[in-house]
């Protein structure tokens, strides 16, 4: 407990919010109004990809991020969407972090590239890195959530308000008196949080970490368009697609950090299906590199459903790589989208009394 507070308190003097008004002041931003002539018809967006950088100084974070938003804007995007865990950079404030983070990366690359013979031996010292790495993580989420997510907020509320754009965050930690979430939120160019979504279906490594579940999906109505933002692993399951278009939403934004080395077909288990079988826009950014011994992987893109692209393979735009930094930006048409879904024949059949029979069974209601 005490090393959590001594945390707290050092990330509290690294992350003051006057001293980041003050440096996005300085940054002189040539302010953009958005357009009024953005329609439901025309609707530019780009979702960044990015690698993990661990920062000395909150000025180098804010750069970091200017250098995507500014981008993005002079591409003409009206939104530009961060990936999850877009926060590990600030673990370079720590003291140490940087020397530390080369040793548990240097271990856990070792321990990949070991022989295949080994592979028992293998198993047991990854598990025991993961333990270690765990115990060490949970400490830092508890101790820097609070002073990361008021910095955060407070960043991207002056990037959205000077650039004149709608912001997602990307996740950070959520502290709601001794719970941790992950969680996002979004910004509109007024500078304004318009909400904040708490990540509903959780990995086993943050299940360890002691993250909680958040069990309701905000909607949020935007002058082009409908949206929600639920985060990685909720991609994986059908139903938190089946219930956005339940309620009217026309695009999804899903920020993702893939802690497994990048297969073409473990990914095919997120985003890209839940758009074909939806009908929704799916708009999806991703973090990637090593921190603590973790390796991250992903693609960053933006997806509609097949007919709707050119190749007719459900994408608009695709990262080349699943790593390293890149900005891809699509335009998107809810005209057409509306369209397609009228066209579609495998759509919206429903057997409510099917489904009424397995429900209570499948999702452990009482």
């Amino acid at each position: 407990m005490k090393m959590e507070f001594l945390i707290e308190k050092w990330f509290n003097k690294k992350i003051p919010l006057d001293r980041i008004e003050k440096y996005c002041k300085q940054l002189n931003i040539k302010k953009r109004r958005l357009s009024e002539d953005i329609t439901s018809e025309d609707i530019r967006i780009s979702c960044v990809q990015r690698q993990i950088y661990p920062v000395n100084s909150i000025e180098k974070y804010i750069d970091m991020l200017c250098g995507f938003v500014d981008e993005a804007v002079k591409d003409n995007s009206c939104m530009i969407i961060f990936p999850e865990y877009n926060f590990f950079d600030l673990f370079g404030l720590i003291p140490g972090f940087s020397f530390l983070n080369q040793i548990l990366n240097k271990k856990a690359v070792k321990v990949k590239v070991q022989d295949k013979d080994k592979d028992e031996e293998k198993d047991r010292k990854e598990e025991s890195n993961s333990k270690g790495n765990n115990n060490f993580l949970a400490t830092i989420f508890k101790a820097t959530a609070k002073p990361i997510e008021a910095g955060i907020k407070r960043i991207f509320s002056l990037l959205a308000k000077e650039y004149g754009i709608y912001i997602y965050t990307g996740s950070y930690l959520l502290k709601e008196k001794e719970e941790i979430y992950n969680a996002g939120s979004l910004f509109g160019p007024d500078g304004n949080l318009i909400g904040t979504q708490k990540k509903m279906h959780l990995t086993d490594f943050e299940v360890k970490l002691g993250i909680e579940r958040g069990n309701k999906m905000e909607a949020y109505s935007l002058p082009f368009g409908k949206v929600v933002c639920p985060i990685c692993m909720d991609a994986t399951y059908f139903e938190i697609f089946r219930i956005a278009r339940e309620i009217g939403v026309d695009m999804v934004i899903l920020p993702i950090a893939n802690l497994e080395e990048y297969s073409t077909w473990k990914a095919l288990r997120g985003i890209w299906p839940r758009v074909q079988e939806s009908y929704l826009y799916g708009l999806k950014s991703s973090l990637n590199g090593w921190i603590a011994g973790m390796h991250f992987t992903g693609k960053a893109g933006i997806f509609a459903p097949l007919l709707m692209t050119e190749k007719k393979d459900g994408i608009l735009s695709l990262s080349p790589s699943y790593e390293g930094n890149h900005l891809v930006t699509a335009n998107i048409n809810l005209k057409k989208l509306y369209e397609a879904r009228e066209k579609a024949e495998y759509q919206e059949d429903r057997n409510p009394e099917f489904e009424e029979k397995y429900i209570e069974r499948t999702y452990n209601i009482n």
